[in-house]
């Protein structure tokens, strides 16, 4: 779900596509050629486009074609848009196909938002590349049109939400612009943007964003190569962006895009390179295959890279940089399926995704990769309280070591174990074992580097080591919400709390739709003993999260506010709520109000029942602010000793 979006009425013909000119001349209006050209320059001057060479160069060239009244063929746009040799053909490369998808998508956003008024639409039509012009009805005239009594603006329920959401981020815009900015790239970087699936189901996106995970975790191993992790790369999904943009955001030299079109038993895949210094094509393939054949094809695309970055692999140079470790292609199949479900990071999500790496499983026993993606969704489903931790974090061990008996190498699979040794087993020497075996293994692996950070050094109090090591993270994945919200905690429990706030806001601008940024950041002002910000924080959530439980909060929040009786009343309340829902890991949240209102007995025994429980949240017990008000009494040095964690 994402919040805060504004509702309003546009005429007709600006929300829906559009024919030629031929087709739609009985029943809308010609503009001049002047009117289309001075339009045209209106678009390639907005910010929509601005920067974005590519695609301002395709428009220009098409409407120029279309005022001259010539034919558009695709080999000529590909000659002269796209650079292509004379002999090019576009059915063994589909460049041409590719950008108009995103030209069109690039034309929608600016019609929805800088262009909304604007007298005159330029569109693509699907099925060619000649465009159609359009003029559009006055604002006056659709002023006078619209139905009195429903004037967007003045409708209170429509603003709240937004005008919290500029409370929120107000503080981070303002500080942003003196935020350290990164060196120049070096050409040895790279991001692998989503591949667009052109397939006629659309059903078929998880293969194309599984064939994108795939070369990106094929790249991150070579040795010299700075890769963009998936989080960060999956951030231009749908978005079409210019690539120069991406090179800013991302810090990097080079940008990897691509198309995947599925049909029975055969596969079409095609990649391009580009330099983000001029954006221009520095390599680009079309492979024409079986199915059966999309692990070869991935290393040779990942091969091609290499070559063109001119990057040294290390170790066997010969050797294959994309390894399967299935050769059933029905068993990669659901693999891909369970890891899409997973990386939507719901519990929906991570219950769906079991399902399908089980059927991987069944189809090939050996298949490893698909024990580490169930070993990560029992673990978030425990982590996270979704599922009793005594339930699901066995599971994930065992998957876990499934895993590495098929596959000792595999570095994420390491990763999952370490998950289950520090958050669960309170095993610390065992953890730091799996996450720096899986940082040997892929040392360019953001996730590893994030695990490392927020579930080894954070729970031992190692902060200053836990900041270094999720900056390497976010070095990797810039624009990751969740990790953003990781640096947060970290400066949370550091007691920098300007800091956490400001990770906070970053996370929320970069993904309105993610809860748990909202929710640290309420914590934070709650702890700074801000009530107006926690006020305008909670109404903004309950607008955009209507059915998340806030009562835990309010009960903190109440205590911090002096108001013991209200607090002690919602936390009980909240706590008959749980035992009648059957919902897992309420205990620490318990302990953590009780010790807030000062009742420090019940605060222990719900402590107590936290260990009984294995509570993953109270791997953090040594560094959390919540539990300060408890830390000069010897049961809370019992508690340290038996995580593992005394001094």
């Amino acid at each position: 779900m994402r919040p805060y979006h504004l509702i309003r009425t546009v005429p007709t013909s600006a929300r829906e596509p559009l024919g030629p000119i031929a087709a739609s001349s009985n029943t809308a209006a010609k503009p001049s050629l002047e009117c289309v050209r001075a339009q045209l320059d209106k678009i390639l001057a907005s910010k929509t486009f601005g920067g974005a060479e590519r695609p301002g160069r395709f428009l220009r060239f098409v409407v120029d074609q279309a005022l001259a009244g010539n034919q558009l063929k695709e080999t000529l746009l590909g000659v002269e848009v796209f650079g292509r040799n004379p002999s090019y053909d576009p059915r063994l490369d589909g460049v041409v196909r590719v950008e108009a998808v995103k030209l069109r998508a690039r034309l929608k956003e600016y019609y929805e938002t800088e262009g909304a008024r604007d007298p005159v639409r330029i569109d693509l039509p699907k099925g060619g590349y000649l465009p159609s012009f359009e003029a559009l009805p006055s604002p006056a005239a659709e002023t006078a049109a619209a139905p009195p009594g429903r004037v967007w603006w003045t409708d209170w329920r429509i603003l709240v939400p937004p005008l919290a959401l500029v409370v929120l981020c107000a503080g981070y815009l303002l500080v942003r612009k003196s935020h350290f900015r990164p060196a120049s790239p070096d050409s040895s970087s790279i991001a692998v943007l989503p591949f667009v699936n052109l397939s006629s189901d659309k059903e078929n996106e998880y293969f194309s964003d599984g064939l994108t995970d795939d070369l990106i975790d094929a790249l991150t191993k070579v040795q010299g190569l700075r890769v963009v992790a998936r989080g960060s790369a999956f951030q231009f999904k749908g978005k079409n962006p210019d690539i120069r943009a991406v090179g800013r955001q991302l810090n990097v030299a080079n940008v990897l895009e691509g198309s995947v079109q599925r049909s029975g038993g055969r596969l079409r895949i095609t990649a391009q390179l580009s330099s983000v210094a001029d954006g221009y094509h520095v390599w680009s393939e079309t492979y024409d295959r079986r199915l059966a054949d999309v692990f070869a094809v991935q290393d040779e695309i990942s091969r091609a890279i290499v070559a063109a970055l001119e990057v040294r692999v290390a170790g066997n140079p010969g050797g294959r940089l994309v390894q399967s470790s299935t050769q059933d292609l029905e068993a990669y199949n659901l693999y891909l399926q369970g890891r899409f479900h997973l990386n939507k990071w719901r519990p929906e999500g991570a219950r769906k995704g079991i399902e399908y790496f089980a059927q991987a499983i069944a189809k090939d026993p050996g298949y490893a990769p698909a024990y580490t993606g169930m070993a990560d969704c029992y673990t978030w489903l425990g982590v996270f309280g979704w599922s009793e931790a005594r339930q699901a974090m066995p599971q994930a061990r065992q998957a876990a070591n499934h895993a590495l008996q098929l596959d000792g190498t595999l570095a994420a699979a390491h990763v999952s174990l370490g998950y289950v040794k520090a958050l669960y087993d309170w095993d610390w020497p065992g953890a730091e074992r799996e996450f720096k075996r899986a940082l040997e293994l892929s040392p360019g692996d953001a996730d590893a580097h994030f695990a490392y950070s927020v579930t080894y050094l954070t729970p031992l109090g190692r902060l200053d080591q836990a900041l270094v090591e999720i900056n390497r993270a976010l070095a990797l994945d810039p624009l990751s919400a969740y990790k953003i919200t990781g640096a947060g905690m970290i400066y949370t429990d550091r007691r920098e709390y300007d800091r956490a706030v400001e990770e906070f806001r970053k996370a929320i601008e970069l993904d309105p739709s993610f809860y748990h940024a909202y929710e640290q950041l309420r914590g934070v002002e709650t702890l700074r003993g801000r009530p107006a910000a926690v006020e305008t924080l909670m109404q903004a959530m309950r607008a955009a999260f209507p059915n998340a439980d806030d009562a835990t909060a309010r009960a903190l929040f109440a205590a911090q506010q002096g108001r013991h009786a209200e607090a002690r009343g919602l936390v009980e309340n909240w706590i008959r709520e749980c035992d009648r829902t059957k919902r897992p890991g309420k205990a620490c949240y318990a302990a953590q109000i009780y010790a807030s209102i000062g009742e420090k007995d019940r605060a222990f025994e719900w402590l107590g029942k936290a260990c009984q429980e294995r509570n993953p949240l109270l791997a953090y017990a040594s560094v959390m602010p919540y539990y300060d008000a408890l830390r000069s009494d010897a049961r809370f040095a019992a508690l340290l000793k038996r995580l593992g964690l005394a001094d």
